[in-house]
């Protein structure tokens, strides 16, 4: 017993050196570190976690820390398996990559774990460098440069760009202000969990071509300017082109998306569109969606295929089914005024 306590002392000893060194070193490194836009470096040697404010940032006159190309030099040096914990208020004109295998960390929702962009661009994305994904982000709020009710001023800007990424965690976190809260193109495995993603100008998520696996749990998703939850299919943007067994293959759809326990409220568009195959929306809440459209709590489209609509609450709004292989069952409505209400299948948009 008295070894395995002293074999236990000894590795917290050494570990704690370790982060002290770390600490130090990247300190006087921040300087000679690849600066952002030059692409991502592998860097790193190994698990830490490194909180930002010991790292000197630079803080502007309002008490933002304020520059990106210095905290984008640290994300580089922390490198993969490592961790960097924003803890204190951050303002940025140019967004940041993070290694793959990378974790970027606040203090909670609400905390001082705040990013702020002012720039047109996106906000948080993932380097292209292999292997890619095996990303966490979480406990941050970030904002973009287009608060509701102003005037747009940054048209392109997108709070989290996933692009040929390969399981990606974003858990308690908010996006809010930008024109694209999320977007996804050809990522896998992306779960969303207890997040916040409202206030975004158009969607709050788009998910684009070859976008499989994705879970959107246990949040709330609303006021957008557009869809909530935007799942695009043919016709919606350029065909994805991969290479499957050698051979060229286009894609213009996703599938196997599963909404589940989400608070939809007050988007504009409606709450959730999708027109792809194999997207199963439950147990969750739909309210005063789609005051711009009809009403619209979901749009299941004219490609959508295979979509179910299962033991959702809806309260005021309606589906808008176009699709011959769309199922529903088990909804719980606000009343029982209506026939379709009454057998769980929800009110048809008219």
């Amino acid at each position: 017993m008295h070894r395995r306590l002293a074999a236990r002392l000894l590795v917290a000893a050494a570990l704690f050196l370790a982060n002290v060194l770390v600490s130090e070193t990247m300190a006087g490194m921040v300087a000679d570190l690849p600066v952002a836009g030059e692409g991502c470096p592998a860097g790193g040697g190994g698990p830490r976690v490194v909180y930002l404010s010991e790292q000197n940032p630079e803080i502007d006159q309002d008490g933002f820390c304020s520059n990106a190309q210095q905290v984008q030099n640290i994300i580089f040096q922390i490198g993969q398996i490592g961790t960097l914990v924003v803890d204190l208020a951050c303002r940025f004109d140019a967004g940041l990559r993070l290694p793959s295998r990378f974790t970027l960390k606040g203090l909670g929702i609400g905390s001082v774990s705040q990013i702020s962009f002012t720039h047109d661009g996106i906000g948080l994305s993932i380097c292209q460098e292999e292997p890619k994904g095996y990303v966490t982000i979480a406990d941050l709020d970030l904002y973009g440069p287009n608060p509701a009710g102003a005037k747009i001023v940054a048209p392109h800007a997108t709070g989290i760009a996933l692009a040929n990424q390969n399981i990606v965690y974003i858990t308690n976190v908010r996006v809010s202000n930008f024109i694209i809260g999320i977007s996804g193109r050809n990522s896998f495995s992306v779960f969303i969990n207890g997040s916040n993603i409202s206030d975004n100008r158009g969607d709050n998520v788009r998910i684009g071509y070859g976008s499989n696996g994705w879970r959107i749990r246990d949040g709330l998703v609303s006021q957008a300017g557009g869809w909530g939850i935007n799942v695009r299919g043919p016709g919606d943007e350029e065909p994805l082109e991969v290479l499957e067994n050698g051979r060229p293959v286009t894609i213009d759809g996703s599938n196997d998306l599963l909404i589940d326990g989400v608070r939809m409220e007050s988007n504009a568009g409606g709450a959730i569109r999708t027109d792809t195959y194999g997207v199963r929306i439950t147990n969750s809440r739909f309210e005063l969606n789609g005051l711009g459209n009809s009403q619209i709590a979901i749009l299941a489209d004219e490609d959508a295929q295979e979509t179910r609509i299962l033991t959702n609450l809806f309260s005021g709004n309606c589906i808008d089914n176009r699709s011959i292989s769309t199922q529903r069952a088990f909804n719980i409505p606000a009343s029982l005024n209506n026939t379709e209400t009454k057998y769980g299948l929800g009110v048809q948009c008219p």
